[in-house]
């Protein structure tokens, strides 16, 4: 009795375990977030197993998946002990996709058909070898043959010459005919070309891990990785209406990944969270100082330490980040400080390939036109629009190609936008209005002409003239110095006063608002003084 009972312990377990089946499965990637420098990327699994536990193998996911970040939910399905293989792969059924193995048997089969057309090319140039090896043994019987009279010989060699005329001609016909059947023959090259390239368009040719997981239960697996090998950024058209005054931004997306896999089809969604940045703000610590006596250097070694060669600090480089059709609106949606939009049609982008652009809508703006003029740096003024963003939406920071009256005029830099805030974007030079710095009077202390060694004076004219057909509302900047010491006094003379001074901030700037007629000329005189104490020098 003492034997029999583990026996029939075994003799009931034992069909338990051996009910336990390996289900191998390809996955289907579903659905993927694309965050900056970052990709979720969530693909399902459908499991229908035995009753009991069970051991899925999946054999498709991407090389290099870390299993920290590794998330297995089941529905219908409860999950078990997950492990991720990158070697010794269990022994599971072919799971080729269907189109792969359809496209590998084509490439099979063509290559079948090319092989036996190109035998039969072979067969006929080994006719044109086999006659070459027939006149070599002809030119060979002269020296072969016995001696003989003069008639003899002279009738061996007319048969002779006869023989190698016919075979030289069909050596002729048999490498003829062998061209032109290679010829012939590239319509299945072509084809089988044609055919790999398919195959290889449905190969991703990179290596995979294979998940490993036991479950029970029957219905779908899902399993979400990460990737940093993908990204998005936004990307503009922005069309500017002069005379409706008007500003029209098509808003779309280029999305890059080289994840090793296509994503075919999948529900796309875009976010402008980093779940791999910084996630809290920085700490600080206490700041603890003191003081001490001053310690008196020598002078000697002071002057010997200013002699000595100075070793310039190396210069820390920082290192480069990591790589439709008509308007589709996407579904935009801001949770806090994150902005994420939703495609709302199947999206597919291959591994590898360029970035591709998605459309998603376009946001009118009134706008308000005018001509800006620096007659100090610029010999042009500049086409300029001003809108309010009065959209309800974010404008995220995109390069933009920029167009004027249907002509592209550039590219810029659209910068964060928030709903409510203005934006401003030039729309190139205007060729037909000059700009123009001339400086009259002007004399400095160094050289003392019309000033004491302790100023300086100087008159400066700036002119805009609007050369073309039309009326235009026009924006001037100009500059003077300012100081913030008290020993130096600036002193200005503008003419006209302009319309705003130290626009957001910036001290020493001023901005004139008028209107510039056909044909005309303005000119804008700034007159600047300077004192500062005898000893100092101007810097």
């Amino acid at each position: 009795m003492r034997i029999a009972l583990p026996i029939l312990l075994l003799s009931v377990a034992l069909p338990a375990a051996v009910s336990a089946e390996t289900i191998a499965a390809r996955s289907h990637i579903t659905r993927v977030t694309v965050f900056p420098g970052l990709a979720q990327i969530t693909r399902e699994v459908t499991v229908a197993g035995p009753a009991g536990m069970n051991q899925l193998v999946v054999p498709d996911l991407p090389a290099g998946v870390v299993p920290a970040t590794l998330r297995v939910v089941g529905q219908g399905v409860t999950i078990g002990a997950v492990n991720v293989l990158s070697g010794r792969q269990p022994a599971t059924a072919d799971l080729t996709a269907p189109e792969v193995k359809a496209a590998q048997d084509e490439v099979d089969r063509l290559t079948q058909v090319l092989a036996g057309k190109e035998f039969a090319v072979a067969a006929i140039r080994l006719q044109a070898q086999a006659t070459a090896e027939e006149i070599a043994f002809l030119h060979g019987l002269n020296q072969r043959a016995p001696a003989a009279s003069t008639d003899e010989l002279r009738a061996q060699a007319q048969m002779v010459n006869d023989e190698v005329l016919a075979a030289t001609g069909r050596a002729l016909d048999a490498e003829q005919k062998a061209r032109a059947a290679d010829l012939a023959l590239k319509p299945d090259r072509d084809a089988l070309d044609h055919a790999k390239k398919a195959l290889a368009a449905l190969q991703s040719g990179d290596a995979h891990a294979t998940l490993v997981a036991s479950v029970s239960g029957q219905g779908t697996v899902e399993i979400t990785t990460y990737t940093p090998n993908a990204d998005w950024q936004p990307v503009y058209d922005i069309h500017l209406d002069r005379k409706a005054g008007k500003l029209v931004i098509d808003r779309g997306v280029s999305v890059h990944q080289a994840s090793g896999e296509d994503w075919t089809d999948v529900a796309l969604t875009l976010s402008t969270a980093r779940p791999s940045g910084q996630s809290a703000p920085s700490e600080l610590s206490p700041d603890l100082i003191s003081i001490a006596p001053e310690v008196q250097m020598d002078a000697a070694p002071m002057a010997s330490a200013m002699k000595a060669p100075v070793m310039e600090a190396p210069v820390m480089l920082a290192a480069p980040s990591p790589g439709g059709g008509g308007a589709i609106s996407a579904h935009t949606e801001l949770l806090g400080a994150t902005v994420t939009y939703r495609y709302p049609d199947p999206a597919t982008i291959r591994s590898g390939v360029d970035a591709v652009r998605f459309s998603l809508d376009s946001v009118d703006l009134t706008a308000d036109v005018y001509a800006e003029a620096v007659p100090s740096s610029d010999t042009t003024a500049y086409l300029m629009a001003k809108a309010k963003n009065d959209s309800g939406q974010v404008l995220l920071p995109g390069q933009a190609m920029l167009f004027a009256d249907g002509a592209v005029v550039g590219a810029d830099a659209l910068p964060m936008t928030a709903a409510g805030t203005e934006l401003t974007l030039g729309f190139g030079a205007i060729d037909g209005m000059r700009l123009s710095m001339t400086t009259p009077e002007k004399s400095s202390g160094d050289r003392g002409i019309l000033s004491k060694s302790n100023g300086s004076h100087e008159v400066s004219l700036l002119k805009v003239e609007n050369l073309t057909a039309e009326d235009w509302p026009l924006r001037v900047m100009g500059q003077v110095p300012y100081s913030e010491q008290d020993a130096l006094v600036v002193k200005t003379k503008v003419d006209p006063a302009p319309t705003e001074t130290d626009p957001d901030g910036k001290r020493g700037l001023l901005i004139w608002k008028t209107d510039i007629a056909a044909g005309k000329a303005l000119t804008f005189r700034l007159e600047t003084t300077l004192n500062w104490p005898a000893g100092q020098v101007l810097q």
